[in-house]
């Protein structure tokens, strides 16, 4: 019987797995695009945007795992594109909907950035 050495590193030093990475973003992300339908009309797609790229972008700058912040992002991206700018989860390319995703693409880029930098001695 093998021991795993991992197990008995302090906790701060364990490494979430993605899997688990990837729900509580996800759950994030959902929060997020609920805030954004709640504060902003469905005319208003720069203010939705806005809400859930900050999000997707906090989500990277904290979580090392960059598996994790590429799901979350897409998944963040789809559920703009489907739920936010379009009805029913529509993942369609009506009214310009994919590009404004791309600026959550950013809000993910930047957080990661971010946490590079702060990484540098």
């Amino acid at each position: 019987m093998a021991v795993d050495r991992n197990l008995w590193e302090p906790r701060g030093a364990q490494q979430t797995p993605t899997g688990v990475s990837v729900a509580i973003g996800w759950t994030a992300m959902v929060a997020a695009s609920l805030l954004a339908a709640a504060l902003f009309s469905r005319s208003e797609m720069p203010g939705r945007v806005l809400v859930v790229a900050v999000a997707a972008g906090a989500f990277a700058a904290l979580v090392p795992d960059l598996r994790a912040v590429a799901a979350v992002t897409g998944l963040a991206m789809a559920t703009f594109v489907g739920f936010l700018a379009n009805q029913f989860g529509e993942l369609t390319g009506g009214d310009g909907a994919w590009s404004y995703a791309v600026v959550i693409g950013f809000g993910g880029v930047l957080g990661i950035g971010y946490r590079f930098m702060r990484q540098v001695p």
